[in-house]
């Protein structure tokens, strides 16, 4: 007779935001396993600048919109969680930097864009003197310059705490061996594997980001569309051994940044600066050596002192999977689409993570979800995954 697994909740998709919603389910008294096809972080987690954002990017003259709203307690609740004080523990996880800063170009409206963003969120946003500076830009820009409450985090570090913590749940699988099974009434009933085995959950839930369309397609669902905002980040690696991660924020309308800049490391120790903001947005669907063309000129711009010749360059495309909005624009918050005992999630940002944990929390619990007593043992038949490289590794 072919087995039969149990468990409360059964999670597609091992990135940060199904990592997280494992660890903060295991962490309420619910059996929960996660099931990988890939790599852990593959995708969008991997491909992340790791700022844990505050909200400043989302200010509109000087309001808070929705997003920024939504976003600037997140900072207080990642901190929590990396001091072992919160609802998933973090501690161990590498923080690439404490502190990001925010630089306006040398226009008037970008300096009075930053101000109203630094008034918008006051208690969040601190004007440094020129002597507080990091070192990268003290006496190469005379300001303003200003110390915000986002900071960066290795995403790595993160995917294999939020793995290290829950290892025995965090499972791979092959599509190829297993297929979602649904019952008369439209539900899923089980996964079932070839050899007959199956897993049965109270709870389905999808994170698997970009993957949800196959994942829903193969279990002959269409209940949650998905839209895809696709970016092109530009990587650089150079001899300047000061990190910089800080948004450059132009004279455009909005706070977006004309250029958002992390410093990881590659393989060899050797710092690469990673690209993103208005950059990565315009140099979707760019060929990639015009888009590394502009990165050029814009650094050449922004930072007159520093000499690329001799620099590493290269590119990234990636789509950033969400929950389908009917101007395209991104989500102002993390989202949760359920259909049934399906569950379908997108955390819109690698900061929403917590959010979104939330929001999975109280369905079930409006559901009448509850730990049951009756699941049985994990599918250690299955293998586990590792943690995907990232993009800037071999550069």
């Amino acid at each position: 007779m072919a087995e039969i697994l149990k468990t409360d909740a059964l999670i597609f998709g091992g990135g940060v935001a199904g990592l997280w919603l494992l660890n903060r389910l295991r962490n309420a008294g619910y059996s929960a396993w996660l099931l990988e096809s890939g790599s852990l972080g593959q995708g969008q987690s991997v491909a992340s600048q790791g700022i844990i954002h505050s909200g400043l990017k989302y200010i509109n003259d000087g309001t808070l919109n929705r997003s920024a709203t939504t976003v600037s307690d997140m900072p207080c609740i990642w901190r929590r969680c990396l001091q072992g004080q919160g609802d998933v523990d973090l501690q161990g996880t590498r923080i690439l930097s404490d502190d990001y800063y925010m630089l306006p170009r040398n226009s008037l409206r970008a300096r009075l864009l930053s101000f109203l963003g630094s008034k918008a969120l006051a208690s969040k946003t601190q004007r440094l003197a020129p002597n507080e500076f990091p070192a990268f830009f003290q006496g190469n820009v005379k300001g303003p310059m200003y110390r915000i409450d986002d900071f960066v985090i290795d995403v790595p570090s993160l995917l294999a705490m939020l793995c290290n913590r829950q290892q025995e749940s965090v499972f791979c699988i092959d599509w190829n061996e297993a297929r979602l099974e649904r019952g008369d009434n439209g539900d899923i009933s089980g996964l079932v594997f070839n050899d007959g085995t199956c897993i049965k959950a109270q709870q389905y839930i999808s994170c698997c980001g970009g993957g949800t369309e196959s994942l829903l397609r193969q279990s002959g669902l269409d209940v949650a569309p998905m839209q895809r905002r696709p970016l092109q980040q530009v990587m650089v690696r150079h001899r300047h051994t000061g990190p910089v991660y800080v948004h450059c924020v132009s004279s455009s309308i909005d706070l977006t940044p004309e250029l958002t800049i992390t410093t990881h490391s590659n393989k060899a120790g050797e710092p690469v600066w990673y690209l993103g903001g208005r950059l990565a947005e315009d140099g979707a669907g760019m060929n990639a050596n015009n888009l590394i063309d502009r990165a050029r000129r814009t650094l050449a711009d922004l930072f007159p002192w520093c000499d690329f010749d001799g620099a590493e360059w290269g590119t990234l495309e990636i789509d950033r999977a969400e929950a389908k909005q009917p101007d395209g624009r991104r989500p102002e918050d993390a989202s949760l689409v359920t259909h049934l005992n399906l569950a379908v999630c997108w955390p819109t940002k690698l900061t929403l993570a917590p959010a979104l944990a939330d929001k999975v929390l109280a369905h079930l619990q409006a559901q009448g979800i509850v730990p049951s007593p009756q699941t049985g043992a994990a599918p250690q038949f299955l293998y586990r995954p590792q943690v995907a490289a990232t993009p800037w590794e071999n550069l």
